[in-house]
């Protein structure tokens, strides 16, 4: 992707950031979130100069988004899921790739929602719907590479615990978007293109 529309895409990426975090009431975090972008973009034109895509642009500036709202709320609201599968789907069908992208987010969706109610609902049902967007993002994987990624979730997840200054309570909600969208960037060059 060309570095000037990278860039440009960040710094709207960070107008909507603020935008969404103003109507949720979560604090936007702005020097940390402007550091992340820049630290992005960076990363994308040094070492993934043919690879930024985007999908993968509008992931991790609206994962962000996602990651400070679920912290703060424990919540991820449909309208930041909503429309973010919307434009996931209009990107899949310019990509050509649409039938892909919609078995993916399928995929995904029902593994995410077979896990909540064999928990017995202790996944938050926003996560699921996250889930369902992680795989719209991704499209179809191999199975191993779903268990890979819930894995990895679940580590970041069980590591998030540790860190908690409350310690570890098994009756603890935790905000589950951030390990999800951690595991999700981290296998990210695994999965198909």
């Amino acid at each position: 992707m060309n570095p000037v529309l990278l860039m440009a895409s960040f710094l709207i990426g960070y107008l909507i950031h603020l935008r969404l975090c103003w109507k949720f009431d979560t604090d936007p975090q702005k020097v940390k979130t402007i550091i992340l972008f820049l630290s992005l973009t960076s990363i994308l034109i040094a070492y993934f100069p043919n690879e930024s895509h985007p999908r993968t642009n509008l992931f991790l500036i609206l994962g962000w988004t996602i990651v400070l709202i679920d912290n703060a709320h424990h919540r991820i609201p449909n309208f930041i899921t909503g429309y973010l599968t919307l434009a996931l789907v209009l990107i899949a069908v310019v990509d050509n790739r649409l039938l892909d992208s919609i078995t993916g987010g399928f995929e995904f969706l029902l593994f995410f929602g077979v896990l909540a109610i064999a928990a017995k609902l202790k996944i938050g049902i926003g996560d699921v719907k996250l889930a369902g967007v992680i795989g719209l993002m991704t499209g179809v994987v191999a199975f191993q590479e779903l268990i890979s990624f819930v894995l990895l979730a679940a580590i970041f997840g069980i590591t998030s615990m540790l860190g908690d200054p409350g310690g570890i309570r098994l009756k603890a909600r935790i905000p589950f978007a951030a390990p999800m969208i951690s595991a999700a960037i981290l296998i990210w060059p695994i999965w198909p293109k």
